[in-house]
């Protein structure tokens, strides 16, 4: 898929740009013709630049979603139709993009496209899932019923979120500051420390020396410092990009200590949470298994994911297919196996991830109570290293001046 820039006319008489993903330019024209507004200029973007459009193109995130769909839920409970639901919704959103897309829906509704096919048009905006539960909802007479469930999809996947940045905040924040503090010492304090011991003929330790090197090549090589936020800005998109690294990325992200803990619970509670809701609909398995494989956004589960659907095509109980996958710990196997017997396996699913999101919800209030020792001990012992190198040599010239 390439990533196209355009500018349009609206059925109101603005222009605007915007972005747009499709497979050749052919495809971006019939998209936009199909969104009922008249394309004045359409340029492709060089694949080079395509991972970083997210970044300045104004985000759809996850709570306007929720907004849109309690909302939309909320009307058509009352019994307000739909294209009325959706003026009165674009009317009170801030985003200007957001709000030009619901319109955009409004108007091909009116027109007497379904509202999931209406949808459909803004893949990049709304996920495959929310197309598929509100096809369902048409077809049972139950949208209502479908945007709610739409709305806590999307409000477990930010508790998620949240419980994420719980867990990392503390200790990132509390590593940065005691590494700041290090940092001052060896390039600033440390120097002038060792400058007046100098002066008095005092001999420096090795370690101290040491020391003082490491800071003046901190000192000299500053800037380099700074760039690290601005490399890191442009190599995430890209690591994004590539599979490889994506997958180095998420192998780490399952292995490394501490850090495992946060993100393999937060892969199986997506896994557990997207089965669920697609289980709910009626979704085929292996269209749901699909679709799961997308959403996990980690390459190990995903492939896990896939090589299980492979399996359970060809007829083999969704538990055994898992299980051979060495992934999913052996509390989804055995639940998934009670919900395939029992015929709820919907609740089985519903109760592994709010398990899960609790074990992460957990985890992150405890981790920083796990690496606040380990940060006190780091600068215990630097500093300890430091006094003792330097007292050392004190302690030698007063025995001496006494002597």
């Amino acid at each position: 898929m390439s990533i196209f820039i355009y500018k349009a006319l609206s059925e109101d008489g603005k222009v605007f740009k915007g972005f747009i993903k499709a497979g050749n330019y052919l495809d971006a024209m019939n998209l936009l013709e199909m969104k009922n507004i008249y394309v004045l200029s359409l340029s492709r973007i060089p694949d080079i630049f395509s991972p970083f459009i997210s970044l300045f193109s104004g985000k759809i995130k996850n709570i306007h979603l929720i907004e849109f769909t309690r909302n939309l839920s909320i009307m058509i409970k009352a019994g307000i139709p739909l294209t009325t639901a959706l003026t009165n919704i674009a009317e009170n959103i801030t985003k200007e993009r957001f709000k030009r897309i619901i319109s955009d829906i409004k108007t091909m509704v009116e027109k007497g496209k379904p509202f999931s096919e209406a949808i459909s048009m803004y893949k990049e905006v709304f996920p495959t899932i929310v197309q598929f539960l509100i096809k369902i909802g048409e077809e049972t007479g139950r949208l209502d019923k479908s945007l709610d469930e739409i709305s806590n999809y999307f409000q477990r996947i930010e508790d998620l979120k949240a419980a994420i940045k719980r867990a990392l905040i503390y200790p990132i924040f509390a590593a940065s500051v005691s590494l700041g503090a290090v940092l001052f010492w060896i390039v600033y304090v440390l120097p002038q420390i060792v400058n007046a011991m100098k002066g008095l003929g005092i001999a420096i330790p090795l370690v101290t020396q040491l020391l003082v090197q490491i800071g003046d090549l901190l000192k000299k090589t500053f800037y380099l410092l700074l760039l690290i936020p601005i490399v890191l800005f442009f190599c995430i998109p890209l690591i994004k990009k590539n599979e490889k690294l994506r997958w180095t990325r998420d192998f780490l992200s399952f292995k490394l200590p501490v850090i495992k803990q946060i993100f393999y619970n937060r892969a199986v509670a997506l896994f557990s949470e997207q089965m669920r809701i697609l289980t709910v609909s009626g979704v085929p398995i292996d269209t749901a298994m699909d679709m799961t494989a997308e959403v996990v956004n980690n390459e190990i589960m995903k492939k896990a994911i896939i090589n299980a659907k492979e399996k359970i095509v060809t007829g083999e109980r969704i538990s055994l297919a898992l299980k051979e996958q060495e992934v999913f710990p052996s509390m989804v196997i055995g639940l998934i196996d009670i919900g395939e017997t029992s015929g709820n396996l919907d609740e089985q699913l519903g109760f592994l991830n709010n398990y899960y999101t609790s074990k992460l919800q957990e985890y992150s209030v405890r981790l920083g109570k796990i690496i606040e020792p380990a940060i006190i001990l780091f600068i215990g012992l630097f500093f300890a290293i430091i006094f003792i190198s330097l007292l050392g040599p004190i302690y030698d010239l007063i025995s001496m001046i006494g002597r």
